[in-house]
């Protein structure tokens, strides 16, 4: 083969590379607007494939099942919401700081993506549990549990530093914070009725944090 033919090979080999990247994104997000709408039940992969503008068929080649297809958006938000997460810490010293940081973080990355929020949250309603695979329910819960002892990490790392109580639980802490944030996100969320304004969310979690900061610190 000559360059000229080497070179319109590798450029065409690139260009299938570039759509299959493409088609597999739009998969993804087509799945992720289904299972924020319907929730994983009422989502099926006819659904999904026309949503996407894609056959079936076509879904196949690229997620062998609903539930692997779930598993990739669960996975890639909280992927993204970890990586926030840990930008949201650096810069900060102070203990207490870098505490607020991260469950301030987790409520503002919430409310910019809520349909990634409600499909992560799906994984804690029983019956979509029955349906995932025993595999799909262990990897999810083993980032989200990583997410917790990263919270618990930091409690630790005041602790250390005679900020926090000594006998302050660090993990229960962490649980008891991020199930707090979530709270109010879903309050956030809400159309009818309306518990609490999107826009007052942010001072309700400094005054929540501010409670549970207060019955950990060290007494001086």
């Amino acid at each position: 083969m000559t360059l000229v033919g080497r070179s319109v090979d590798l450029a065409v080999r690139e260009r299938r590379e570039r759509e299959k990247r493409q088609r597999r994104l739009s998969i993804i997000e087509a799945a992720e607007e289904l299972f924020s709408e319907r929730g994983f039940e009422e989502t099926t992969m006819q659904s999904i494939a026309d949503r996407a503008e894609l056959s079936k068929a076509t879904l196949y080649l690229y997620f062998k099942s609903k539930e692997e297809l779930y598993l990739t958006v669960c996975t890639q938000g909280l992927d993204q919401f970890a990586r926030r997460l840990q930008e949201a810490v650096e810069g900060k010293r102070r203990p207490e700081g870098r505490v607020r940081a991260i469950y301030r973080a987790y409520v503002e990355r919430s409310l910019e993506d809520p349909m990634m929020f409600r499909v992560l949250q799906d994984t804690f309603i029983e019956r979509v549990r029955r349906n995932l695979s025993e595999e799909t329910v262990r990897q999810i819960s083993g980032i989200i549990r990583q997410w917790l002892e990263y919270g618990a990490a930091l409690v630790e790392e005041g602790k250390e530093k005679g900020v926090f109580r000594k006998d302050l639980d660090s993990y229960a802490f962490s649980l008891s914070a991020w199930r707090m944030a979530t709270g109010l996100v879903e309050l956030a969320l809400l159309t009818d009725p309306v518990v609490a304004d999107p826009g007052t969310i942010g001072r309700i979690l400094e005054q929540s944090i501010d409670i549970l900061l207060k019955g950990a610190r060290a007494l001086s």
